[in-house]
C-alpha cells in the first residue's frame, strides 16, 4: 500500500527523521520554491527517484489538497505498541507525559493536537482502532510534519490501555468541560497520560470515569468555542508551565 505525502514541510520533515521509506518524489514543472529545492536535495542525498509532473498530475492525484507543487510514494506510517511509549516515559528525561485522544476523527484536529504535542514534549499518543482519524497525509500536512516524529499507538480498548499506563505509576487526567476543576488550579508534577475527547461529545463516559480526575479550561462566554484542538493545546501548555515553574 502506502501514502502520497504532501507538502513541502511534511516532506522535508519526513526526509530527515527516516522513518518512511521513499519510493519516488514527484515535483510540478512550474514549481521553483526555496523550500522545493530543499526537499530535492535531501531526496538525491538518499538516491531517491524524482519525476516532474504537470499539475494535471497532482490535481488528479490529490484533488483540492494544498500539495505545494511536491508529493512524494512512501511506506505507510509504523505504529508501535503502546509498551515502547511506556518505557520511551522511563527512559526519557523529564516527567512522563502521554496523550490519548477519544474520538478525534477530523484530520485537522488531529494534526495540531500531534504538532502541539511534539512541541510539548510529549511521549507518546495513544489512539483507538475506531472512531479515530487515520494517520494519513493529511494529518501529517496539518501537524507541518510532526507526525513524522512521534510514536502513536493504536488500541482495541482505551479503558483498558488507561488502566495498563495507571499500573506503571502515571495519574490518568481528563479534559472535561464540565469539570469543576479548572486547568490552572490541578497538580500535574507527576507522571500523566491526558485524554481528550471528541468536539461533539467530549470524552466517552466510560473512559472518563477511568480518568483520576478531570480538568475544565475557564471561559468567559456562555458559547463552548473551544474545539478539541485549541483546548488540549491549552491544558498541555499549562502543564510544561506547572513543571518548569514558569508564573
Amino acid at each position: 500500500m502506502g501514502d502520497l505525502l504532501y507538502g513541502i514541510h511534511p516532506l522535508y520533515v519526513a526526509l530527515a527523521a527516516g522513518r518512511r521509506k521513499f519510493k519516488k518524489v514527484y515535483v510540478s514543472k512550474n514549481r521553483r520554491a526555496k523550500g522545493i529545492r530543499a526537499v530535492l536535495e535531501l531526496a538525491r542525498t538518499t538516491g531517491i527517484p524524482i519525476q516532474y509532473k504537470a499539475q494535471d498530475f497532482f490535481r488528479s492525484r490529490l484533488g483540492d489538497s494544498v500539495h505545494q507543487g511536491v508529493a512524494a510514494e512512501v511506506s505507510d506510517f509504523l505504529l508501535v505498541d503502546e509498551r515502547r511509549i511506556c518505557e520511551k516515559t522511563e527512559t526519557d528525561s523529564g516527567l512522563p507525559l502521554v496523550l490519548a485522544l477519544d474520538g478525534i476523527v477530523d484530520p485537522q484536529n488531529l494534526g495540531s493536537l500531534v504538532r502541539t504535542a511534539l512541541v510539548m514534549g510529549v511521549h507518546g499518543i495513544i489512539l483507538p482502532k475506531a472512531r479515530s482519524a487515520p494517520l494519513s497525509p493529511a494529518v501529517s500536512k496539518a501537524s507541518a510534519g510532526a507526525m513524522e516524529h512521534m510514536l502513536f499507538a493504536r488500541v482495541s480498548n482505551l479503558v483498558a490501555a488507561l488502566q495498563r499506563f495507571k499500573q506503571a505509576g502515571l495519574w490518568v487526567v481528563g479534559a472535561h468541560a464540565g469539570s469543576v476543576r479548572p486547568v490552572d488550579q490541578a497538580d500535574f508534577n507527576v507522571g500523566l497520560v491526558l485524554v481528550i475527547g471528541s468536539e461533539g461529545k467530549g470524552i466517552r463516559p466510560l473512559v472518563r470515569k477511568t480518568c483520576d480526575y478531570l480538568v475544565s479550561v475557564p471561559q468567559e462566554s456562555i458559547v463552548d468555542s473551544l474545539n478539541a484542538a485549541v483546548a488540549g493545546a491549552i491544558v498541555m501548555y499549562e502543564i510544561v508551565r506547572q513543571r518548569k515553574g514558569v508564573r
